[in-house]
């Protein structure tokens, strides 16, 4: 799912000239951004499981712990990001808001499908016996707004060139929309499948 909405943040950025002009170092930067937190959300969804084999339910602490492996995983992050000409100082301050809500949200639904997917046959069924389709169509959409949210929060962290400082406000807030339109349609076109095919 996290690929998906990369690739379309990116096709989406394309209608923009600035981004145009500057996309293959972008989408190579958003490419590292997303394996990021695909490895975050795998972490989670791990946690969920061991969690559920060992009986225990989910609460503050748990998450505590997974925002700690977040940072973790951003410092790998970074790492790799030296390559990029920009400097990355990364304001948790800022952004934990959403990241928590992110993970606090990802972490109960996957234990909850985990859950109910020990009485039935595959994913889509547990699914199917949880939510209905609208309600599945808007916890994707509300994983996929948190996570643009605090990509936008992040752009507060990267240091550019001062030249291109005058731009931020306006390249933040275009990156921005584009992610929340993409998740919206991701998010019904996801919800679709899984109901088109479990019905």
């Amino acid at each position: 799912m996290m690929e998906s909405f990369s690739q379309r943040t990116v096709e989406g950025l394309k209608g923009y000239t600035l981004f145009r002009l500057a996309l293959p170092p972008f989408q190579t930067f958003l490419d590292i951004n997303v394996s990021k937190e695909v490895d975050k959300d795998r972490m989670v969804i791990v946690q969920a499981a061991n969690l559920l084999q060992s009986g225990t339910r989910p609460d503050s602490e748990h998450v505590a712990a997974l925002l700690q492996g977040a940072r973790e995983i951003d410092q790998a992050f970074m790492r790799e990001a030296a390559m990029f000409p920009i400097d990355i100082q990364i304001q948790y301050q800022d952004l934990e808001h959403y990241r928590q809500q992110r993970i606090e949200l990802l972490l109960q639904t996957s234990y909850r499908i985990l859950s109910q997917w020990q009485g039935v046959c595959s994913f889509r069924a547990a699914v199917n016996e949880i939510y209905n389709a609208a309600q599945f169509r808007d916890l994707l959409h509300n994983v996929l707004r948190l996570y643009a949210m605090e990509t936008h929060m992040l752009s507060r962290s990267v240091h550019i060139p001062h030249l291109l400082s005058m731009a931020r406000n306006a390249v933040t807030q275009t990156i921005t929309n584009v992610m929340e339109q993409e998740a919206e349609v991701l998010a019904k076109s996801l919800a679709h499948t899984v109901y088109r095919r479990s019905g």
